[in-house]
């Protein structure tokens, strides 16, 4: 069992009903919706990891649900399911980088891969996410660093440098290695410490304090928090 969230939003309570229980082993915790707009509702309140939602439903249907989500979330798994193999809606969801699009009736073997797949996503992701204190943290998949709500907005350099020192957190970067990495796309730039020097006192003003360790004589050393 895992601590991920699901959302399962589908119109029909029987199917809805038949299909929990298979779900349940598969998440920490489940919260169901009955259409477009009562699903979008507990989207925003539950904030699951996962949403499972059928296109077919009143309201709000399923890909304008999901490409609304999307708009603003582009972390969560959505796994679609409908009973039409429509060529148009195949189109619309291969933008929404779904999951899976399952034709029904639902294959329970189906479900269980597409619900396995997103769990892999989802810990191959947690495993990239870095805490640097209570409310910052550093998400290398998607290359954010927020603090609180917030999102610190960063420069091609900076996120590239973080992206490196966080690769392998226990490695101490030296100067050169670090300007290498950066200007892998300008090969006639000339090593220049200094610049690496600045480059890192700008992330630092960014990050909390201890985030980023100097080695005397070295380099540098990414130092998360341990979780």
């Amino acid at each position: 069992m895992n601590s991920f969230k699901l959302l399962y939003i589908e119109d029909d309570k029987d199917i809805q009903e038949i299909y929990l229980n298979l779900l349940q082993d598969d998440v920490g915790e489940i919260l169901c919706a009955n259409d477009g707009e009562e699903g979008y509702e507990k989207y925003l309140s539950f904030k699951p990891d996962i949403i499972l939602l059928d296109i077919n439903m009143p309201k709000i249907d399923g890909l304008t649900l999901a490409k609304k989500i999307r708009d603003v979330d582009k972390d969560v798994k959505i796994i679609v399911t409908t009973s039409y193999s429509d060529r148009e809606k195949l189109l619309q969801a291969v933008e929404l980088y779904l999951v899976k699009y399952i034709l029904k009736p639902i294959e329970p073997d189906e479900l269980k891969g597409a619900m396995n797949k997103a769990i892999k996503e989802l810990n191959q992701e947690r495993d990239k996410l870095f805490y640097l204190d209570d409310i910052t943290t550093w998400n290398a998949t998607n290359q954010k660093l927020i603090e609180g709500n917030k999102e610190i907005r960063l420069t091609k350099n900076e996120r590239r440098f973080l992206m490196l020192i966080s690769s392998n957190p226990s490695k101490v970067y030296t100067f050169f290695e670090i300007f290498d990495y950066l200007s892998y796309d300008d090969f006639d730039k000339e090593f220049d410490a200094n610049q690496i020097r600045a480059l890192v006192k700008l992330v630092r003003k960014k990050v909390p304090k201890d985030a980023i360790l100097n080695i005397y004589g070295e380099g540098y050393r990414f130092n998360p928090l341990s979780r």
